[in-house]
């Protein structure tokens, strides 16, 4: 059995907010796929993986995903 290091908690930790946060926006924007709310979260997550700090990543990435799916462009309705 392994000890968990102090990378691999706030990873995890990461990983829960981040599935928490996928929860918030299924509820609030039901006309869009589970999938494609995925697919934004972990694209706009990704422009934060070289962030030496991370505690506030999911914010940043609620903030900009919420932005995305507000414009009026935005083709991630279900159809």
């Amino acid at each position: 059995m392994s000890t968990p290091t102090l990378d691999t908690m706030a990873t995890e930790q990461l990983d829960l907010h981040f599935r928490q946060l996928e929860d918030r926006l299924t509820h609030d924007y039901s006309g869009i796929t589970r999938s494609a709310l995925h697919d934004l979260v972990e694209h706009e997550r990704s422009r934060f993986a070289g962030a030496r700090i991370h505690a506030f990543v999911p914010i940043l990435v609620e903030r900009a995903v919420r932005l995305t799916l507000t414009l009026p462009q935005a083709k991630h309705r279900k159809p």
